[in-house]
This record gives structure tokens, C-alpha cells and sequence, in this order.
């Protein structure tokens, strides 16, 4: 009988370790999130995509990015079973911003420009974009982006983020 209640104490103690809370994931931190663009140089040379998608709260909730930059426009591409939203246009203005209609605690996104075509001259200077994640209005990450010279294929700057 000793042995008995020798290893039922045991087993308390090894259930109990087992159940204790420093198992448990980190919580997921979820913030207002706004993406800002800031194009410098010959920016109405070029087409420019920007897209957001993966923008998620909870376990698994899509949210809506919501499109303040431009104002005149809107979304060029929804789909919205995939949480992917894209913008295709010609820029009149350095900005682009959207912002996550509800907090949240991860988002991808994609930014790229093509040169449209024709001839440059020595003034001419390729576009180059700042791109600046705000989490609660405050600058979360900052990515920088060259586009290539005219002609050439070009690269996209595509990024994963969670938010802590």
C-alpha cells in the first residue's frame, strides 16, 4: 500500500507539471496597423502593385485593409476568399497608405514597379520607395526599395510580419 500511495504522489506531481501554464504560446499581440509608401524619383514613369494579403487577428480571421492613399481610388483587385487586396495604377502622388480596418497581429504584403517605356534622359532618376509599417501610429519596421533601371526585370520587395 505504501508503494501504491508512493506512486500515485508521483503521478500528481508529474500531471501537474505537466498542465502548468509555461506550455502555453505566447499570446498574439494584435495592433491598429497602417502601411505607408513614400515614392521618390520618376514615379509617374512606372506602373506600380501594391498588394496586401495574410491580414489576420485571432486564430484565423481575415481583416480588410482599408485604401486612404490614393482617396480617389480603390482596390483594382479584391479577392477576398484569399484576404488579398491590390492596387494597379500609374502614381499621380508620392503616397500610398492603407490601413487594417480592426486590429491585428500579422500581414504580409507585395510592392513592385515596371518603368513604362520611352526615353530617359540624365535627369531621369528610378523610382525608390520607403515603406514603413505603423503599429498603433508608431513606426514598427521600415523597408527601403530601389526600383531597376528601365528595361530590366524587376524585383518586388515582399514581406511577412508579425507584430510583438
Amino acid at each position: 500500500m505504501r508503494n501504491l500511495n508512493y506512486l500515485f504522489l508521483i503521478a500528481i506531481t508529474i500531471f501537474s507539471f505537466s498542465c502548468s501554464s509555461e506550455d502555453e504560446g505566447p499570446k498574439l499581440v494584435e495592433k491598429n496597423v497602417t502601411i505607408e509608401v513614400e515614392l521618390e524619383g520618376n514615379y509617374t514613369d512606372y506602373l506600380v502593385t501594391f498588394s496586401v494579403h495574410s491580414m489576420l487577428s485571432g486564430t484565423s480571421t481575415f481583416v480588410t485593409p482599408v485604401l486612404d492613399q490614393p482617396n480617389e481610388l480603390n482596390w483594382t483587385q479584391v479577392i477576398e476568399q484569399g484576404n488579398t487586396y491590390t492596387l494597379s495604377f500609374e502614381p499621380e502622388v508620392p503616397t500610398i497608405s492603407a490601413t487594417s480596418s480592426a486590429p491585428i497581429h500579422s500581414l504580409g504584403f507585395v510592392f513592385n514597379a515596371v518603368h513604362l517605356g520611352g526615353e530617359t534622359d540624365v535627369s531621369f532618376q528610378p523610382l525608390s520607395a520607403e515603406v514603413r509599417i505603423l503599429a498603433n501610429g508608431s513606426v514598427f519596421k521600415e523597408f527601403s526599395y530601389e526600383a531597376v533601371a528601365p528595361g530590366e526585370t524587376s524585383v518586388p520587395l515582399a514581406e511577412e510580419i508579425s507584430i510583438e
